[in-house]
């Protein structure tokens, strides 16, 4: 049953019902959406994990994985969201008025991704 279920959740993210960056409902909710017990639900879970569809993040939920960049940002790091200038725009082929994600890492590397595009991560633990 399990299998079911995680074929049902992959077919609702890849028709975007669930989009990326964003929470799945929370097991209990999968749980009477489903009508399946909650082991069901956590090995569906766990089925997509390992597929790399969505990951977990503990004490917050399940989350489905973005398409672009992951961006880690360790100690020390630092990242901003703001309108894109000419130069970037021309450089990343992006129309006018786009964000991009500005990450300052702490050795002094900068790095200018589309923020449409990047998954913003803390450092794992």
């Amino acid at each position: 049953m399990y299998v079911q279920v995680a074929a049902d959740l992959r077919r609702r993210i890849e028709a975007g019902e669930y989009p990326p960056r964003r929470r799945l409902p929370s097991v209990v909710a999968l749980e009477h959406e489903y009508g399946v017990a909650r082991n069901t639900v956590l090995k569906a879970i766990g089925l997509l994990r390992n597929s790399g569809i969505v990951y977990t993040v503990r004490n917050w939920g399940t989350v489905v994985r973005g398409t672009g960049a992951v961006v880690v940002m360790e100690p020390g790091s630092r990242g901003i969201y703001r309108e894109a200038t000419d130069r970037e725009r021309e450089q990343l082929d992006l129309a006018e008025g786009t964000a991009v994600f500005v990450v300052e890492r702490a050795d002094g590397e900068m790095e200018v991704l589309p923020a449409a595009e990047v998954e913003v991560r803390g450092p794992e633990s």
